[in-house]
């Protein structure tokens, strides 16, 4: 972002300070957990950019107040968060059981951590609520500015398009989602403890993983959703092509779709988790569900 945006300053709040070599001198850090308040910064930024950090905060509300609060008038408030996998139809994608071996392992631990992260104290009901809520109703934001997105890129390198040049694109996208989840995978093992279920079970994860990744063994989509709007102050003329819902499709799915409207974008996210079937229920919340044994280790 700074090196994007060289005539602005930019700050990182983290838990720990990162490990970079020569940042750019517009940019600087600052070791901070933002569970303890952001009052220092209130009134201080044009932005504030908050992206997967919803699994680390302990009261989901007094964040987003605190991050509104931080903004100048004027100012764009713009939180970023994961959810699980999609199929192509727009629906959770089937994880991996014994009754259902052809499903994801991916999304199995996808679920598995919801119950983890419960399990420490991070209700993500309460995060699912106020994404189903969107921004729309917060006083500190202009209602007129708000908007959600829901971005579903491909994982791996299954999608294509008939455009060389799109194709090219979403075969990129595609390739740095499945590098990315790679990456996630090797650390799930602290939530995967707290959600109490039995340790032999973690090590057949990782490879199982691994496999159905590089192999594209599943035409899934990743789900990442976004909320944005626009603090008191300034006035703001909505982009035309943000009106209502706007959409963006290649290669027979939807890549991303804008929403302008609260009850269309609540609409949306709410018939999203209420087709999650008995099975995923179970993995979120017990924890002796489906047991796995070695015999489920990823094939030689």
């Amino acid at each position: 972002m700074a090196k994007k945006f060289p005539h602005t300053e930019v700050l990182g709040v983290d838990l720990v300070s990162p490990r970079l070599e020569n940042p750019p001198r517009n940019c600087k850090f600052e070791v901070h957990d933002i569970n303890d308040g952001l009052s220092k910064f209130y009134g201080t930024f044009d932005v504030v950019h908050a992206r997967f950090i919803d699994s680390g905060l302990k009261d989901h509300h007094k964040f987003m107040l605190d991050a509104e609060r931080c903004l100048k008038p004027g100012g764009v408030f713009v939180v970023i968060c994961a959810s699980h996998l999609l199929t192509e139809d727009d629906t959770p994608y089937p994880p991996f059981t014994q009754a259902n071996p052809q499903g994801s392992w991916f999304q199995r631990i996808f679920f598995v951590m919801e119950r983890g992260l419960k399990n420490q104290g991070n209700n993500m009901d309460i995060s699912e609520g106020i994404f189903c809520e969107g921004l729309w109703n917060h006083k500190l934001l202009d209602r007129t500015s708000c908007r959600g997105a829901i971005f579903t890129p491909p994982i791996g390198l299954w999608a294509s398009a008939s455009d060389s040049h799109k194709n090219t694109t979403i075969k990129k996208l595609g390739e740095l989602w499945r590098n990315n989840l790679m990456t996630v995978n090797r650390h799930f093992e602290k939530g995967f403890l707290n959600a109490k279920r039995p340790a032999e079970e973690y090590p057949l994860y990782g490879p199982n993983i691994d496999e159905e990744l590089l192999q594209d063994r599943h035409r899934s989509l990743m789900q990442v959703r976004a909320l944005w709007g626009q603090s008191h102050g300034k006035n703001y003329k909505v982009p035309e092509t943000f009106e209502g819902a706007a959409s963006s499709s290649e290669g027979g799915f939807t890549l991303a779709t804008i929403y302008s409207d609260q009850v269309q974008w609540t609409d949306r996210l709410s018939s999203y988790r209420a087709n999650f079937t008995p099975e995923m229920k179970a993995l979120i919340n017990d924890s002796s569900f489906d047991v796995l044994k070695h015999h489920y280790e990823a094939e030689q």
